[in-house]
């Protein structure tokens, strides 16, 4: 066991933060205790306190790095009044966006972007800038950091129309100074839920209601809402924007880049289609909501689109493309679920799935993650060969051939997967309290996730430490996959 310890000043805010010393395992000083209460919206308003990434004294992570990941580092961040909205990394480097807690109904929050290096434990980071609006995902493309900022009203610089709106902020990588805004916004609302790196930009995700306009692209939802996609240039240029749905409720809750394929997933009601493919529900009489997976090309033009559901609800955690171009998608399903010719029936009340698809749309495997409670996952990632999934259980899961048993309330785990479904490796995240994998992002060559606990949590054979404020329990674990 592995006690997290030390602390430092990573946003320069005050922030405390502990660091684990994974290069031996004698114990740091234990942190100071925070000096103010996190607000009661704290979750409400975001995942996780804070996520940051900072670099053993070995070599950085990269595509070519051998470094079991028990070579990786956990350590531990909480700061009153400001929580996690979005990550993203290169290897060197992760940018991270934090959003503060309005201190009164309606007030106006504020996203601070901060650039953590790969230099020692508690240095500050190489820039911070501060923008209007709430955070959301981050991506880095092409020597800058995007943020996805939501509000309404007049957030960035950028006039919105519709209750929220978002606006992609982009700053330079170097030095945190804004080089362009773009307004995503719809005559009644729009929410963009995930960004992805592409080879000369990013593709957008998200759902809207009403017209939506990206740039000079517009679109009308055909329903009650639909989800979109676009593909942006590193320039702020919008290349193409589509629209999937139907007249139900339809959403894109993940999208993904690999070279010339874009990958998006949602879920849909009868009558959706993607781009003239009609995608079929499991059952046209019911409003239960049913999953879907795309790919496109760089053009933006359908490639195939598959459905997957069952007599229940399906909710989508987000979409993967590994190294040799197949599609893997992370959901939570209840009952049985139809995925490609097989049914998969959950243990309890609701399990995680996670399904692949060949990059000829072939139905792959396809397993599920959970025990006989209320089981799910949360997101996905792809490294290598192998995806990373986040996940969350109550009672008792079985995570390869170890079987882990939640503390006081729900637990979460972290675990790798081949292409055939089997577990690789697992990192289960427990504790008497209530621990969440609150964000995951792909770094080169591994993943880095951010772990919220209300409690003394374990996170592999890391210990943290109970938090002086349960609501202010925040850890981050970087590992390197094998």
């Amino acid at each position: 066991m592995r006690r997290i310890a030390a602390h430092g000043d990573f946003f320069g805010l005050g922030l405390t933060a502990a660091v684990v010393h994974v290069c031996s395992r004698s114990a740091a000083p234990t942190p100071p205790a925070p000096t103010a209460k996190t607000a009661p919206a704290l979750r409400a308003l975001a995942l996780a306190q804070v996520l940051a990434l900072a670099a053993c004294p070995a070599p950085p992570l990269s595509p070519t790095t051998t470094a079991s990941p028990r070579a990786g580092r956990t350590w531990e961040i909480g700061r009153a009044g400001w929580a996690l909205s979005g990550v993203s990394g290169d290897g060197t480097t992760v940018f991270a966006a934090s959003t503060s807690t309005p201190s009164a109904a309606g007030a106006s929050v504020t996203t601070a972007i901060a650039a953590i290096g790969a230099g020692r434990p508690g240095d500050a980071p190489a820039w911070r800038a501060e923008l209007t609006g709430a955070g959301g995902p981050l991506a880095s493309v092409a020597g800058k950091v995007i943020a996805v900022l939501a509000g309404r009203g007049v957030i960035a610089g950028v006039a919105l129309r519709g209750e929220p709106g978002a606006v992609l902020a982009a700053l330079d990588a170097r030095t945190g100074a804004p080089a362009w805004q773009l307004a995503v916004d719809a005559t009644e609302w729009a929410v963009v839920t995930s960004l992805a790196a592409a080879a000369d930009g990013m593709i957008v995700g998200g759902s809207f209601a009403g017209t939506l306009r990206i740039g000079g692209s517009v679109v009308s939802s055909a329903g009650k809402s639909d989800g979109f996609a676009a593909r942006v240039t590193a320039a702020g240029a919008v290349a193409w924007l589509i629209r999937i749905g139907g007249p139900g409720a339809d959403a894109v809750q993940g999208v993904a880049a690999a070279g010339d394929r874009v990958a998006v997933a949602g879920t849909f009601g009868p009558g959706a289609d993607v781009l003239g493919q009609p995608l079929a529900a499991f059952d046209d009489r019911s409003p239960a909501g049913d999953g879907f997976v795309a790919a496109l090309d760089a053009g933006g033009a359908r490639r195939w689109a598959r459905s997957f559901g069952g007599p229940e609800d399906e909710t989508v955690a987000g979409v993967a493309i590994d190294a040799r171009g197949r599609v893997a998608v992370a959901a939570s399903v209840r009952a049985t679920v139809h995925v490609g010719d097989a049914d998969l029936v959950a243990k309890g009340p609701a399990d995680g799935l996670v399904a692949w698809w060949s990059a000829d749309g072939a139905p792959g495997a396809a397993v599920l993650l959970g025990g006989t409670d209320f089981d799910g996952l949360r997101a996905i990632v792809a490294s290598g060969d192998r995806v990373v999934v986040a996940g969350f259980y109550a009672g008792s899961i079985r995570l390869g051939e170890r079987t882990v048993t939640a503390g006081g309330g729900d637990d979460s785990f972290l675990a790798a997967l081949d292409a055939t479904g089997r577990l690789v490796e697992a990192w289960p995240v427990t504790g008497e309290g209530r621990e969440e994998v609150a964000a995951l992002a792909a770094i080169p060559g591994g993943f880095v996730a951010g772990i919220t606990h209300t409690a003394a949590a374990m996170v592999g054979d890391d210990a943290l430490s109970a938090p002086a404020d349960p609501l202010s329990g925040a850890a981050v674990m970087a590992r390197a996959l094998r």
